[in-house]
């Protein structure tokens, strides 16, 4: 980051004002100190320079071999297709600088040095970045992170190949069964942090002794430490562990919540965080005040003005870099080899690639490997840090010229991919005139805020406007925001989208994975299946592309709001978007609406609240009594009360007010007509859905399931038209937590209706395979005398399978039938059925 390299620049500073004070010699004379260890007769002596170089540095690119694994693994490269244009241009960037460099220094003392204007300073990059690439897409620090990371891989495969002394094999073996050990280590999930070290201390004189430099074990040991996202089940034994630590505070369970803990992330993430910031603001800033500290006099400028060393690590860096980075990406756009990011443009690419000729830290750690001849160093050492100066200046001013209109590609306007209703979650009428879609965080505190201006708007425009919700996680600022994604997405494999959209936006301050599930079982959810596909990381792919289509539509941060498939820029207010939604109606504004000729009577579609369905006739249907108070009559201040609450619309015969299934509904208060209440027929009633009841006006609608936040289980639709008032599952609890009475009579209403479907549900289950020969018989029994019946097959569900495994009727193959009331019974006889089933037949 910019702290990173900002510390790295004050240390090369320090290094340069040390070298050229009056106390230049103490900087010689310190840095080439000898330090020596000893044991027994063994012996490794360097000077404190290169025990930094060798042994200081191995940490660095320990992280750098964890990045690129990390990378592989779960990060920007895990996407193959992504890589094509930075990993051609980081080749070429590697190739281009080192043959500038031969053909200046070919046959020469320095002809050696080729490899040091190859690398790219990838902290120094991203630093200066930060400063002068601040107006860029974000997507343009992705596509040269991943530049980088290919850079960083060939670097390193030069200095192990062409900068490694002779060979000891010795050496190398023993180095090799390091490498084994560290590998087991991990496959034996040993998590202490003082066995990985001891394995790489050895390594580390097992390398030296080589003669392929130490570091390159660094880089060896990095891409074995294993990084996946945070695994679900130890996050949830850990939650567990720490209740149970809470409650009893022990030792034992002290340990065991904080290897669980350790466990649910991966190493490579928790050695990162350790060993990072010790990097950044110890390690490099040591390195470069023992390297950069070159005497710059007359003599040393004199003479590096016509070395060929310094001439060409120069170019290579400065030119060599930005023609080979900016060459291959455009060749490869233009020859349609790969594509850029979204919202990153070649004039982009351009300015990024001057920045890639800031090699310091990996150019001067070449430099002591090339060179023995310190004036050789010192040359090199010249023209690395002019290569960083000028690289520094001209990214600066190809950044600048790119925000005066030099050559950056727009930022995209148009929401790309555009509204889906078989993909997107939407909220309103699917074919609503307006379009509201928001990229949001889970834990983005302002994208809780605009959910009341979201509500706002759609009680302002009604059945005009459809929401849509897309997800943006912002993981770097919020941590739990991937992991909530997810979860929304789980529960609306459920049905339960925007029940958990809405929950997890009021409750931002419990987003860990046992929050997670208390929000799941309080939806009444499926808690098996949710924690398994949070889990196995099913919505992932999902998520990725909302992210890839926030980045083709030039979002840069939550929440961002798309106004009728336009990117809205400014304030936004409840006012502001519902400025915005009027100002580009499809339709018009309301003025030339308003003096439009109406549509004609034959050609106008009233719209319904949800998809037309498969009902029986309900016309001329008389309204059914409430013999058990489940569908009570509501008072005239009872009614006052919902239609200030809700939303009053006029009815058409036919009309689907709710469709039984769906997991988007409102709850539905008569006010006028009729309405019926319809249900799937159940085995034995034929194939048409049968009406369960008729209620005219002042009759409330809905369930106990809907309030949870379920799916729909009968359809509702308009038998006489008239008028409804409709409340939304939040506005209803509003309602009920202000108006005790209404409360009352309505949750009075949704127990007795439960009661009810619970009675006329519960039957018979039979758990067993339908294809068992006794199956089949017990079928016909079933059959013959009417009783009403459930299958649960081991194959498909595991609680089934593990039942039959406890009685030994799996390896039978026999059925067994478990009653409403518990009983299991075995073998039963039609009598023992026909008592089971009581009153619940088909016929």
């Amino acid at each position: 980051g910019v702290a990173g390299a900002g510390l790295l620049v004050a240390a090369t500073f320090a290094a340069l004002a040390w070298a050229n004070s009056p106390w230049g010699a103490s900087y010689e004379q310190l840095w080439h100190t000898e330090l020596a260890v000893r044991f027994g007769a063994a012996e490794i002596a360097m000077d404190l320079q290169h025990w930094v170089n060798d042994g200081l540095m191995v940490f660095f690119f320990f992280l750098v071999g964890m990045e690129v694994r990390r990378e592989l693994s779960m990060g920007e490269l895990v996407q193959r297709s992504r890589l094509t244009v930075p990993a051609l241009a980081a080749i070429a960037g590697l190739v281009l600088p080192a043959l500038i460099y031969l053909a200046v220094n070919a046959g020469g003392a320095g002809a050696a040095g080729w490899g040091i204007p190859m690398a790219t300073d990838t902290a120094f990059l991203l630093g200066a970045l930060a400063l002068f690439g601040r107006d860029c897409p974000i997507q343009l620090r992705v596509f040269l992170l991943s530049l980088s990371v290919v850079d960083d891989i060939g670097a390193l495969s030069a200095i192990a190949v062409f900068y490694s002394d002779e060979i000891d094999p010795i050496a190398l073996a023993v180095a090799g069964l390091c490498v084994l050990a560290f590998i087991g280590l991990s496959r034996m999930q040993v998590w202490r942090g003082p066995a990985y070290f001891a394995v790489g201390v050895v390594m580390w004189v097992a390398m030296y002794e080589s003669g392929v430099h130490a570091t390159i074990g660094g880089v060896v040991l990095g891409l074995l430490v294993s990084a996946y996202p945070p695994r679900r089940a130890e996050v949830e034994r850990a939650g567990s562990l720490a209740r149970a630590f809470r409650q009893s505070p022990e030792p034992a369970l002290a340990r065991e919540a904080k290897l669980s803990v350790e466990r649910a992330v991966s190493p490579n993430e928790r050695i990162g965080a350790v060993l990072v910031p010790w990097s950044s603001y110890l390690v490099v800033p040591v390195f470069a005040l023992a390297n950069a500290g070159v005497r710059i006099d007359g003599a040393l400028l004199e003479r590096a003005l016509s070395s060929p060393v310094t001439i060409g690590v120069f170019a290579g860096l400065v030119a060599g870099k930005l023609l080979g980075v900016g060459l291959a990406a455009t060749l490869a756009v233009r020859l349609r080899l790969g594509v850029l990011p979204p919202g990153v443009g070649l004039g982009s690419v351009w300015s990024g690639a001057a920045l890639t000729g800031l090699g310091f830290t990996v150019s001067l750690f070449v430099t002591d490997l090339a060179f023995d001849d310190v004036a050789l160093q010192e040359e090199a050492t010249v023209g690395i840090l002019a290569a960083t100066v000028v690289s520094t200046a001209v990214g600066a001013v190809c950044f600048r010229l790119l925000r005066r209109g030099g050559g950056a590609a727009p930022r995209p306007t148009r929401l790309d991919p555009p509204v889906d209703p078989a993909v997107d979650h939407i909220r309103g009428p699917v074919d609503a005139p307006l379009t509201l879609v928001e990229y949001g965080d889970m834990e983005c505190p302002f994208c809780g805020r605009a959910t009341g201006v979201v509500a706002e708007l759609r009680s302002r425009f009604g059945d005009d406007l459809r929401y849509v919700f897309r997800h943006l996680p912002l993981p770097e600022v919020h941590p739990h925001a991937q992991l909530a994604a997810e979860a929304v997405e789980a529960a609306g494999a459920q049905g339960a989208f925007w029940e958990m959209h809405d929950r997890l936006f009021a409750h931002q301050d419990r987003l860990d994975a046992p929050d997670l599930l208390e929000h799941a079982a309080v939806l009444g959810l499926d808690l098996e299946r949710f924690a398994r596909e949070l889990g196995d990381g099913t919505h992932g792919q999902r998520i990725r592309d909302d992210v890839a289509g926030a980045e083709a539509s030039g979002v840069r941060g939550t929440p961002t709001f798309f106004v009728n498939g336009i990117r809205h820029q400014g304030r936004a207010g409840t006012d502001d978007l519902a400025a915005a939604l009027l100002r580009t109606d499809p339709r018009g504004t309301p003025a030339e609406r308003a003096t439009s000729p109406a549509p004609s009577a034959e050609v106008r579609r009233p719209v319904p609240l949800s998809p037309p369905a498969r009902l029986p006739t309900v016309e001329g249907l008389v309204e059914t009594p409430d013999l058990t108070g489940a569908s009570p009559r509501l008072d005239a201040r009872q009614l006052a009360v919902l239609r200030r609450a809700g939303r009053r619309r006029a009815t058409r015969a036919g009309e689907v007010l709710v469709q039984g299934g769906a997991s988007d509904w409102d709850f539905v208060v008569v006010l006028e007509g009729t309405v019926a209440v319809v249900e799937d027929p159940e085995p034995g009633d034929g194939d048409e859905p049968r009406v369960v009841s008729v209620s005219g006006p002042g009759r409330f609608l809905g369930g106990l399931n809907m309030l949870a936040g379920q799916r729909a289980v009968r359809s509702v639709v308009v038998a006489e038209p008239g008028a409804v008032v409709t409340l939304g599952v939040e506005r209803l609890r509003e309602v009920l937590a202000a108006d005790r009475e209404l409360a009352d009579v309505i949750m009075r209403a949704f127990l007795l209706r439960r009661a009810m479907l619970i009675g006329h549900a519960s039957g018979l289950r039979v758990v067993g395979d339908p294809r068992w020969p006794a199956s089949v018989a017990l079928q016909e029994v079933l059959t013959e005398h009417g009783l009403a019946h459930r299958w649960l097959d081991p194959a498909e569900d595991e609680a089934a399978r593990t039942m039959l495994a406890e009685i030994d009727a799996l390896e039978e193959a026999r059925p067994v039938v478990v009653a409403s009331d518990g009983r299991v019974l075995i073998d039963p006889t039609a009598d023992d059925l026909l008592r089971a089933a009581g009153s619940h037949r088909v016929g």
